[in-house]
């Protein structure tokens, strides 16, 4: 499975999207830990060193663009990857523009479960 042991955060707001996300995930092999704000993303962040972090563009708390400036910023954190997973495509091109070579990859929802997980592998792999 090509996220065999890949430790994930994923964070999503919304219980059905994290529950469909997460299921996603594990089903592929991944451990999976789950944020339901940006805060908590990057508490997560710091305690379990996962290899890619998921991002929802709308999330209570503080917003994405500071939860990406933080990763960006902080060398406890700077080497994990980040993905968004979001409903806005329309800022697809902003994010990544505002962040380029640190927020490398996006998805649109709706997704299928195949999208998911072939962005996170080549997220991961480089």
């Amino acid at each position: 499975m090509p996220l065999t042991d890949k430790r994930i955060v994923v964070a999503e707001d919304d219980p059905d999207q994290m529950e469909f996300l997460t299921t996603i995930l594990a089903d592929h092999g991944a451990k999976v830990f789950e944020a339901q704000n940006g805060n908590q993303a990057l508490r997560l962040a710091r305690e379990v060193d996962p290899d890619v972090v998921t991002l929802d563009i709308q999330m209570p708390g503080i917003d994405v663009m500071e939860v990406i400036r933080q990763f960006s910023e902080d060398e406890e954190l700077i080497d994990i990857g980040l993905c968004i997973i979001s409903g806005r495509p329309e800022l697809r091109q902003f994010l990544l523009d505002k962040f380029s070579g640190r927020c490398r990859a996006f998805v649109d929802k709706p997704y299928e479960p195949s999208e998911v997980v072939e962005t996170l592998t080549r997220l991961m792999n480089g």
